[in-house]
Order: C-alpha cells, then structure tokens, then sequence
C-alpha cells in the first residue's frame, strides 16, 4: 500500500455508508464503514445518509491532521462517551 491513496465514500444498497481506496473491489473489506440500527434510522429518517457521510468525513480529516503532526499525538488513554 502506498503512503497516500485516493479515498472513496459510497453508499450500499442496504444504506450501509463505507469507505475504500479508489480501485479497491466492491466486495473488498472497507476501511470504514457506518450502519445504522432501524430505530436510529426511523429517529434520523432522511438525514442518515448525510449523517453517516459527516461522520466519516470528520474521522478521515482528524486522522489526516493527526498523521500531519505526529508531535501533537496525545497518548493519555481516552473514555468514550
């Protein structure tokens, strides 16, 4: 794998949001990918896929900042809530 490669963000037929590197099969295992429950779906209605898009969008640009300053790395470990 090459240190930089093209990212693609496409939705199944099943509203499954995923992440790949451009090229990469269609039965290839993402690097991301976002699933919503039923009930989240209902709660979020036509909005999900949009949700889901922001959701990888921002983890893709906070992952690009961090490799863009490794000396800015904080190793304390997090909770997340």
């Amino acid at each position: 794998m090459s240190e930089f490669a093209f990212l693609e963000l496409s939705e199944t037929d099943d509203g499954e949001v995923v992440l790949r590197r451009s090229g990469d099969d269609a039965d290839a295992e993402p690097l991301v990918s976002v699933r919503f429950s039923a009930e989240a779906r209902l709660l979020l209605g036509a909005r999900a896929s949009d949700i889901a898009r922001a959701m990888v969008g921002a983890g893709v640009q906070l992952a690009t900042h961090h490799m863009a300053n490794p000396e800015m790395a904080d190793d304390e470990p997090r909770t997340l809530h």
